[in-house]
This record gives structure tokens, sequence and C-alpha cells, in this order.
């Protein structure tokens, strides 16, 4: 028995391990249920254990649905996009997909749901199965519904996670799943040639009020700067329209970027208007 690897599996996954990883590693049945009697080891689901020296986490939660499931499940839906780290909080509800010839119960805080995910749309991110960017991406989005999906897929695009492309690669595989109608309404916008929900809504209103001479996503050499995308541009007048959509400046560090951008635009004789 080698203690230091287990010792090393553990911190890996989060303090959770399987029955049969232990077995694997040379701990006997005996030794196994040695460490669950003196509570070294708790029980969290059947052959899956925590161990004392570790907290119950978030993380821990997906493992050992993961591990429990086996490698044929894939976690699908917010918990697959809040793994990827393209949404903030997991769910309270895991999802995982089982191929539909399994029988598995259902837990509370778990949801195996019978589904056959193409190979392409699955795949391991340290050490869990799970669906592809884009899959989770509109899986989530059916899941969250149409005003926090839009939030999420904004993300993702706007971070350059996903394409659009891609998006409708794995909406076409969901089709007749819930929420599809959601998703689909998502990808039309999302097609709209603005880079999130924000832009959309000023360009419909440009649009109504009959406004003329803006280009959307105008690309401009900035000297000091580099090649800037400009959300709304009026070329001829040289004013920006900045569109600070919620998912694109959410954190300091791309903040600090759009502030440096911003002072170069200036600079170069652009007039910068920012609307929420």
């Amino acid at each position: 028995m080698d203690t230091d690897d287990i010792a090393a599996l553990l911190r890996r996954q989060d303090g959770v391990i399987s029955r049969a990883q232990a077995l694997a590693r040379g701990l006997t049945r005996a030794a196994i249920d040695h460490r669950l009697a003196r509570g070294v080891w708790a029980v969290l689901w059947p052959c899956v254990y925590l161990s004392a020296a570790h907290r119950w986490t978030a993380r821990a939660r997906v493992r050992a649905g993961a591990l429990w499931l086996g490698d044929s499940a894939t976690l699908i839906g917010v918990g697959a996009a809040w793994w990827w780290r393209l949404w903030d909080e997991p769910p309270e509800v895991l999802r995982f997909a089982v191929p539909p010839e399994r029988r598995v119960r259902s837990r509370p805080d778990l949801r195996a749901v019978r589904r056959a995910l193409e190979a392409r749309f699955r795949t391991t991110i340290d050490g869990v199965p799970i669906a592809s960017r884009a899959y989770a991406v509109v899986d989530a989005a059916a899941e969250l519904g149409l005003r926090r999906g839009a939030e999420l897929m904004d993300r993702a695009l706007l971070t350059d996670r996903v394409t659009l492309e891609g998006l409708r690669r794995a909406h076409h595989a969901r089709l007749g799943r819930p929420g599809a109608a959601v998703v689909a309404r998502l990808l039309v916008l999302a097609a709209g040639g603005a880079r999130s929900e924000a832009e959309r809504r000023l360009h419909r209103l440009l649009r109504g009020a009959g406004v003329a001479g803006w280009l959307a996503d105008h690309r401009v050499v900035v000297p000091g700067y580099g090649v800037a995308v400009l959300d709304v541009a009026f070329p001829a007048a040289r004013v920006l329209v900045e569109v600070d959509g919620w998912a694109y400046h959410r954190d300091l560090p791309a903040f600090r970027r759009d502030q440096g951008r911003q002072n170069a635009l200036v600079l170069a004789g652009w007039t910068v208007l920012r609307v929420n």
C-alpha cells in the first residue's frame, strides 16, 4: 500500500475517493472499513468516501457524483458551466447524463438524466467527465432560462470560450430537450451582429429611432495602442458609444484593460460615451 499515493489522490480529488480507487492503490477491504469505523473517512454515497482532513465543498460534491456514477456519466447543465468556470455559482442540484440503458435513481442533490451524448460533446476536465464547453453552455442556458441564460451565453462568447457555430451544433444535438426553445431564441439574438445583449438593445434603439452613420464592432488602429474594436462608432464625427455589458466588464483586469484602451482613443481624438 502506498499511503503517499492515496494522500496525493485525495488532494487532487478535493478529499474524495472511491472504494475502487482505494483498492487499486493497495488498500484492503478491511483497511477501508477500519478507516470508516475510525472516522478517518466518511461515506458520501455508496462506495464513495470523503477524507476527514478535507472540507465538503461544491467541488467535492461534483467529484463524488462523478465517482459514484462512473466514467459513462457526464456532468451537464449549470454544474458543467460552473466546472468550466463560465458560471459563478454551482447549482443546488447537479445533473449528470447517463447512457439511456442505465437505470440510476436520482438523489436530492443529483439528477441522473438518461441521455446519449456523442463523443464530440464529451471531454474530461480535472478528472471529471464533462460536457464540452459549447454543450455545457447550451444545456445550462436551457436550465437557467432566458435572462440568466443570456448572461451565460454572452459571457462565453465575449471571452471567446465558445463560438456561435459551436453553440449551434450543440443546440442541434439536444433538440427536443427541455429548454430548446429558449436556446433557439438566445442563438437568434446572438447572431444579430452585437457582442452582447446590451449592445443588441442599443442597435435596436438606434435603428428604431432612424439614427444613421454608425457602425457596429468597427475596427480602428489607435496610435500607441493597436487595433481596437469599437462597440458602436460614428466614424465621421469620431464618436464612440461603449456598452458596458455585465459579462464583458465584470472583473478588475478587464476594467483596467478597457481604461487603457479608452485613454488611447481619447488621445486619438475620439469622444467616448459609455452606457450601461
